[in-house]
């Protein structure tokens, strides 16, 4: 099934994003709550979860859907490391979790001075020094659909770096729901916030692992920034409640929106030329052709 493209344009440059025939196509569906897309490029796949039915699914560059873990321990956001294995968070397992290349699971980080993580949410890595950033509100322990639940440990909702060597540090202490992150460059992090009132922020990264919050990036009406992603030229590619809005790179400006049927909540660029946006929006897998790449295929 696909829908014609109909930007909702602010800027002109809005529709050079995408090719003339670009349509807005349905892969799959009947999902609870789709969420946490990544492009796996040596597997031809995009991996995704179903969060709330403990399951992770795939989408193949050859047009099919596959079953990848099930149970899943209630994965949600993904992303690649340094030697192209699979990181996941997992709200189940209330860890950081790595798929090697025979398909077993490593668990990478679960405890912090002592006490359990709350649930990871969602990870990026580090485009030079190969760290793991990774959110850990408390959904998982919070929501019975979304995890195995639990009592809170640590005394804040945080971000982590896990570096290379192993070592957890948390370098962002001052969020209230932190979600989605991106990398707009080495120097910069781009973190969602879904707390009230939501809105996303920038922080600049030292060398040594530290954060320091500049501002307010940017927000999104309707619906919050759950999920997000940065272009080879620094565009904001954020989901929202209507689907997936397009901003400048300092945030200010938005170019156009990719409207969903359904609240979106996550996307990622892939396919063999990494041109192909994919959305997951509640409960279906959805996919758009587009002009530019992501900024972490390039890593």
């Amino acid at each position: 099934m696909a829908q014609s493209v109909v930007p909702v344009s602010t800027h002109p440059s809005f529709s050079e994003l995408f090719p003339e025939d670009a349509e807005l196509e349905h892969l799959a569906g009947d999902f609870t709550w789709a969420e946490g897309p990544t492009y796996i490029a040596n597997r031809e796949r995009v991996v995704f979860s179903d969060v709330r039915e403990n399951r992770t699914w795939a989408w193949t560059d050859y047009g099919t859907l596959e079953a990848e873990e099930d149970p899943s321990h209630h994965q949600n956001g993904h992303c690649i490391d340094d030697d192209g294995l699979l990181i996941a968070c997992s709200h189940g397992e209330r860890s950081l979790v790595r798929q090697e290349n025979n398909g077993d699971w490593t668990t990478v980080a679960y405890h912090f001075e002592g006490k359990k993580l709350n649930s990871p949410n969602d990870v990026a890595r580090h485009p030079v020094d190969g760290s793991l950033w990774f959110t850990d509100p408390t959904y998982g322990i919070d929501k019975p659909e979304e995890g195995y639940g639990g009592e809170q440990e640590l005394p804040g909702r945080w971000v982590f770096r896990l570096a290379r060597d192993g070592t957890l540090t948390a370098p962002i202490r001052d969020q209230h729901k932190p979600n989605g992150l991106a990398f707009a460059s080495p120097d910069l992090l781009l973190l969602a916030d879904t707390g009230d009132p939501a809105a996303t922020f920038g922080y600049r990264i030292d060398a040594d692992g530290g954060a320091h919050l500049e501002r307010e990036w940017f927000s999104v009406q309707p619906g919050k920034t759950d999920g997000l992603r940065v272009d080879i030229e620094g565009r904001i590619w954020s989901s929202a409640g209507d689907g997936v809005h397009v901003l400048t790179p300092d945030g200010g400006t938005e170019l156009g929106r990719i409207p969903t049927p359904e609240t979106t909540a996550n996307l990622c660029f892939g396919g063999p030329y990494g041109t192909l946006l994919y959305l997951t929006a509640t409960s279906s897998l959805w996919r758009i052709p587009t002009r530019t790449r992501g900024l972490e295929l390039t890593y």
